[in-house]
């Protein structure tokens, strides 16, 4: 059987996109991240004593992003998720709270945003935060 190029020059970028996602996760853990322009998306279960800084690039269009987050209650550790434009300054960082109530961050520069999430010590059944252009 003979297999064009194109195919597996595909099949090699698709193992690669799935190799980033999963090798930019804390060990042992598989977060559901969604990345898409605009719309950046973050759920995680069944953390337990998580410590270190995770780093995501995510592409805003705008200047001024909305971020909700929530977790379960009973919590221990910290957690905190913190974002800088695309001009590295940094617009929002809040610790992991259980009230799903959005901030809208300081404008910004549109562009290559990052979004960092860092534990310390961080055990908790749930995560989720998401965000999005304002």
């Amino acid at each position: 059987m003979r297999t064009s190029p194109r195919l597996t020059l595909r099949a090699l970028a698709g193992g690669l996109l799935l190799c980033v996602a999963a090798c930019d996760a804390p060990p042992g853990i598989q977060p559901q991240i969604i990345n898409s322009p605009d719309a950046f998306s973050y759920q995680i279960t069944d953390l337990s004593n998580v410590n270190g800084t995770w780093n995501y690039t995510w592409q805003n269009t705008g200047t001024l992003a909305k971020v909700t987050h929530a977790s379960d209650a009973g919590a221990t550790g910290t957690a905190t998720i913190t974002i800088r434009d695309g001009a590295g300054t940094q617009v929002y960082s809040g610790t992991f709270a259980t009230s799903g109530e959005p901030v809208s961050s300081p404008a910004g520069v549109s562009g290559a945003w990052t979004i960092s999430v860092t534990y310390s010590n961080y055990s908790n059944t749930q995560v989720n935060f998401a965000v999005v252009k304002q």
